[in-house]
């Protein structure tokens, strides 16, 4: 049930995403539905992943869509989320992809970007604590966002053409659902 659903995702288009018409959350919803899935849409909130909670035997499976006009998604101040499955579109393609978050940021990514950020917050915080910074009248303060983006050639950042695509999807498909 779940590989046929996950069959049928590879098969959809590009659809446009914004938060008055998600359509492409609307075309995986319309999946669900088919393949007799239960499920809970925007189970954190509209802003927050995942997008779904798919409820298959004993397991929660988590999925978040993502579009974007170009070959790779955005993912703003968050990286991919450890046990989730991206449904990403693509306008230049008109193509849908899917891979598990740790197919595309490993453990050791994770960990190297959970002590930039430490680092970082540290230099703000010795900032903040800056003697002409307190003194301010006016309430002005300073915070670090994060904000992960991929940079490179295509072959590192064009999920379509990348030389693991295909192994991301089977790691989804054959997954022992």
């Amino acid at each position: 049930m779940m590989k046929a659903f996950f069959e049928d995702v590879l098969k959809l288009p590009y659809k446009s995403n914004s938060q008055d018409n998600p359509e492409d959350e609307n075309q995986v919803e319309v999946l669900l539905i088919k393949h007799k899935l239960k499920y809970v849409a925007q189970p954190n909130g509209t802003q927050n992943s995942p997008d779904f909670h798919v409820y298959h035997k004993d397991i929660v499976i988590s999925l978040e869509k993502k579009s974007a006009k170009g070959a790779k998604p955005t993912y703003n101040s968050g990286l991919p989320k450890k046990g989730v499955i991206y449904i990403f579109s693509s306008k230049k393609y008109n193509a849908t992809t899917i891979y598990y978050a740790e197919d595309v940021v490993s453990d050791e990514m994770r960990e190297a970007y959970d002590d930039l950020i430490a680092a970082l917050d540290k230099v703000v915080k010795t900032f903040q604590n800056n003697p002409v910074i307190k003194a301010c009248t006016r309430g002005f303060n300073f915070y670090m966002r994060a904000m992960y983006t991929q940079a490179g050639k295509w072959d590192k950042t064009d999920y379509f053409k990348h030389e693991g695509r295909e192994v991301c999807e089977q790691n989804v498909l054959n997954h022992s659902w």
